[in-house]
């Protein structure tokens, strides 16, 4: 997690799920094979996608306003944001 402490949703925080493993053996078949799409990579990029689906739908129902972090911070892709300000109304 990293707390969000600058600009319109300061105070809200980034959740990040990884694999280091899984994101190694995805790097290495590029970098190897100097193929963007290796299957490896595919398959990480596919894990970190289900997950932060998922990490959204718990949050929310546990009544946290999660979004895909790329919705606030297009560099932040397949993170959560959870807003610190913005309470989901059920």
């Amino acid at each position: 997690m990293e707390v969000d402490t600058q600009g319109e949703y300061a105070g809200g925080i980034y959740v990040r799920w990884s694999a280091p493993e899984l994101a190694e053996a995805g790097m290495r078949a590029v970098a190897e094979r100097q193929d963007p799409a290796a299957p490896e990579w595919k398959q990480y990029a596919e894990v970190v996608r289900l997950m932060q689906t998922a990490m959204i739908g718990i949050l929310r129902l546990a009544g946290f306003p999660a979004v895909r972090a790329e919705e606030i911070d297009d560099v932040a892709e397949g993170d959560v944001y959870v807003h610190a300000d913005t309470p989901l109304s059920s």
